[in-house]
């Protein structure tokens, strides 16, 4: 599906690389290597993003395999059906995590949409020993908010300008998708560059 004239996880890719700096932040496409998903890891190239593929529900060893591939000491979790995350939401937990010395960090109190997760690579590197149902494998943070008491955690709770928690920027269904487009207007240039307070104001003109 396209937003701003792009395909969706493009127009994700052009707001983290455009919003976050180059010298502290690599960018990973981690996709499946499933045929059809040849288009993504094309859309990838496209965008000069690296591109690694792995099985089609184990996204934890997609993560390992990225950490194999790319050594990091954190790991930022997003998804491609939040094409509006917010690179300042991002630089922001990830500071907010290395300051607190914690293995996992839990974006709170934001839209829909717009937090991410944080990993310490060492514990990635725990879960993929520890996690053993299925869906802690497709849903990397699952088994750690089952068993918080284990691990080093905090939940970060946005405040401010940027604390909306009703409302949805995400894509689940094509309703999601026609709301964000209706965040988009004709006249924007590279609308991925689109602040978050500038979008939230939109949904929402009550927002100062």
């Amino acid at each position: 599906m396209l937003l701003g004239g792009i395909p969706i996880v493009s127009f994700l890719l052009r707001r983290l690389k455009a919003g976050l700096p180059e010298n502290r932040f690599k960018i990973i496409l981690a996709t499946t290597e499933k045929t059809e998903d040849d288009v993504i890891a094309g859309l990838g190239k496209k965008e000069e993003i690296e591109v690694l593929r792995g099985d089609e529900h184990d996204v934890l060893k997609r993560y390992i395999k990225c950490l194999e591939v790319f050594p990091a000491d954190v790991v930022v979790r997003v998804t491609a059906d939040n094409p509006f995350t917010c690179p300042e939401v991002l630089e922001c937990a990830v500071n907010e995590m290395i300051k607190r010395k914690v293995d996992y960090l839990k974006c709170e109190n934001l839209p829909v949409g717009i937090g991410v997760d944080v990993f310490s690579s060492s514990m990635l590197k725990q879960l993929d020993i520890q996690a053993k149902d299925p869906q802690e494998r497709e849903h990397i943070n699952l088994y750690v908010l089952k068993n918080k008491e284990k691990y080093a955690t905090f939940f970060f709770n946005f405040d401010g300008k940027r604390a909306h928690p009703s409302m949805r920027i995400t894509v689940d269904t094509i309703e999601d998708l026609e709301n964000i487009r209706y965040i988009l207007k004709p006249s924007d240039n590279d609308p991925w560059r689109l602040s978050l307070l500038e979008a939230l104001k939109r949904m929402d003109p009550s927002i100062i």
